[in-house]
């Protein structure tokens, strides 16, 4: 028997599934200037009418760009929302995508690194945050026959949840859910698979705290407590759109040194910092790339 709360997420579900399939079938006939296009307008009018995501927005742009005027902010914001909405457009429609099309479009620097890692035979763990376009960088590693896993988080909504898990699946990216837990993360490494993490939502718990754009911040310590007791390489990645009139992107992946003899907690810390800062020097390079409207610091005073 069916509860009116259930049959209202069903119908809020259901309703959110069908626009989410009408802008698929829009994106995939359309050309990618168009895409691009319809991207730049949505991101306008999201930022135009969610006046109170946009505030927050520029809250958080103030937390790391204290010394930034509200005129850059602004800019910065608006620019964000636009990259935000095109990117989610190019995601859908990138099952399109051919091996030649993802390798033309997307430059990897570190290429080599990686491959040498990977003949050692454990496996290699990427870490890598909400900057740029993630999935296209995960997308170019599989194109090149890179045997990759990514590890998501389960969206709200079940039915688009599924249709993004397929999209990836198509890109021929494996994927490991969060309820999987580490044991799936682990065995991907056992099989000498990539497997690719975003190590930079706010954890709660299962966290440490470490320096991010300057702010002490709860970041997610799974990733370097996995590489330690894996015996895993480890690489940071960022996946960053070179063009706002074509689909290309440079995917730099940047080995970081493992600490072997320490104190785990301390190794842990360490690794967690190395990839942070890694990721922050990236933002200050490409700040509106960066998803700033997730709430990365909402456990900052806790």
């Amino acid at each position: 028997m069916f509860s009116i709360h259930d049959v209202k997420n069903y119908v809020k579900n259901t309703s959110e599934f069908l626009v989410f399939r009408i802008i698929g079938f829009f994106v995939r006939i359309l050309p990618v200037s168009g895409v691009l296009l319809l991207g730049n307008c949505i991101g306008y009018l999201c930022a135009l009418l969610f006046k109170f995501r946009k505030m927050e927005v520029e809250s958080h742009l103030t937390i790391a760009f204290p010394e930034k005027g509200s005129d850059w902010k602004n800019k910065i914001s608006l620019r964000s929302y636009k990259h935000l909405a095109r990117e989610a457009l190019l995601f859908l429609r990138s099952p399109q995508l051919d091996e030649n099309c993802l390798r033309k479009n997307v430059v990897i620097e570190g290429l080599e690194v990686l491959e040498e890692s990977m003949r050692q035979g454990s496996g290699v763990m990427i870490v890598s945050g909400h900057l740029g376009n993630w999935e296209m960088g995960v997308a170019a590693l599989a194109a090149r026959g890179i045997p990759v896993d990514v590890v998501v988080q389960s969206q709200r909504n079940p039915f688009i949840d599924e249709c993004l898990l397929d999209l990836r699946r198509r890109m021929g990216i494996g994927v490991i859910t969060s309820k999987q837990g580490p044991y799936a993360v682990l065995k991907s490494l056992r099989n000498g698979r990539v497997t690719a993490w975003l190590g930079d939502q706010s954890p709660g718990k299962r966290s440490v705290v470490v320096d991010f754009l300057g702010v002490p911040s709860n970041t997610p310590k799974g990733c370097a407590l996995l590489a330690l007791r894996s015996g895993a390489p480890l690489f940071f990645a960022s996946s960053i759109a070179i063009s706002n009139s074509e689909s290309r992107y440079r995917l730099e992946l940047q080995k970081i040194s493992v600490p072997r003899k320490q104190n785990v907690a301390e190794a842990v810390e360490q690794l967690t910092q190395a990839h942070a800062k890694l990721l922050g020097l990236a933002i200050r390079r490409n700040p509106d790339q960066y998803l700033w409207h997730h709430r990365r610091w909402k456990n900052r005073d806790r």
